[in-house]
């Protein structure tokens, strides 16, 4: 480790096996500070495992088979505590060029967020246990964990699932029933149909609003809400298909211009330009085509986009649907002109 580097402030992960049973880890920390004129901080939440018995979700503390403790403070001085026989060793990550296992402050943030919602009584396993790719990058917008980032993992048939926080190297705590509603998605997992489900789901009540203001109508509060959440937990989503993020970006663009999210809208045309070329499908670019040619009123390219589409076969409900709204705006009665 360099000078520069081993004076920053992190947190460390440290043994802590106490040499008295009256001793604790706390304890041992403050005597430190209070003689050697340091301010050390300490975070030594519980560790449980999570077992079900008779299908009934429990905690058990598991004494000593987990006996890690974090220590926030710069090399110099965590060495200093490690070097007194007080039971803190420093934990070797075999897997870091910086030869120490350490945790930035971001990382612990989201740690101590689970913790507090815990009570300091942890679930605390190896993360090997858990296959990662399964899962989701998140970050909670609200309920018992705001701002925590990670891995959701969704139970089967359920609102909810759990966020799985890898805390160093392979070891990591979880969050347990975090509902869906209160996340929003910043990675996909790779392979996952989440995202083409999400957005299939949204353009029924996209297509509902564009009525609307089309019309020049209020939307409801509900309808209004629903475009407002999509937005804000899709807008920061990273997708690794380019058609996908096509048909997000426009969607995103549209509801962002119906609810006066101007610069958001924005956003979202300009990387939907980016991707546009990738869109092949006939089906995407006459939705593509549709909610464009309405927010402009250009019922020649309408017009056109419907004529493309009616050789094809409507077979499915989302298909039936488009060619339905297409109806819709090429009738006499709607608002739409050239």
């Amino acid at each position: 480790m360099s000078s520069e580097s081993s004076e920053n402030l992190c947190w460390y992960v440290l043994n802590h096996i106490s040499p008295s049973l009256r001793d604790t880890a706390q304890r041992a920390v403050d005597r430190f500070n209070a003689a050697n004129g340091t301010e050390l901080e300490l975070f030594a939440p519980t560790y449980v495992v999570r077992e079900e018995r008779q299908g009934e979700l429990k905690f058990r503390t598991v004494s000593l088979a987990f006996h890690y403790v974090f220590v926030r403070g710069n090399f110099s001085e965590v060495k200093a505590l490690c070097g007194q026989p007080n039971g803190f060793s420093f934990l070797i990550d075999h897997g870091s060029a910086d030869r120490y296992a350490v945790i930035d402050d971001r990382r612990m943030s989201h740690f101590m967020t689970i913790a507090r919602a815990y009570k300091n009584c942890l679930p605390y396993f190896p993360i090997d246990d858990v296959d990662l790719e399964d899962g989701d990058l998140v970050e909670v917008v609200k309920g018992d964990f705001p701002g925590l980032v990670g891995i959701y993992m969704p139970n089967a048939k359920s609102k909810t699932g759990n966020i799985v926080l890898n805390v160093y190297n392979k070891v990591g705590t979880m969050a347990f029933n975090v509902k869906v509603s209160d996340v929003r998605v910043l990675e996909f997992s790779k392979n996952s149909t989440r995202a083409n489900d999400q957005i299939d789901a949204f353009v029924p009540h996209l297509l509902k609003a564009l009525r609307h203001y089309d019309n020049s109508e209020a939307l409801s509060t509900s309808l209004a809400a629903k475009l407002a959440v999509f937005c804000g937990r899709m807008e920061v989503v990273k997708l690794n298909n380019r058609k996908l993020d096509a048909r997000l970006q426009i969607l995103l663009y549209v509801a962002n211009h119906i609810i006066g999210n101007a610069t958001d809208a924005e956003k979202a045309m300009m990387k939907f330009e980016r991707v546009k070329d990738s869109v092949t499908n006939e089906w995407t670019k006459g939705l593509i085509n549709l909610v464009l040619s309405v927010l402009k009123k250009d019922k020649v390219h309408l017009t056109i986009s419907y004529n493309s589409l009616q050789p094809l076969k409507a077979t499915s409900k989302a298909q039936q649907m488009l060619m339905a709204e297409y109806g819709y705006y090429l009738s006499p009665e709607t608002s739409v002109v050239s």
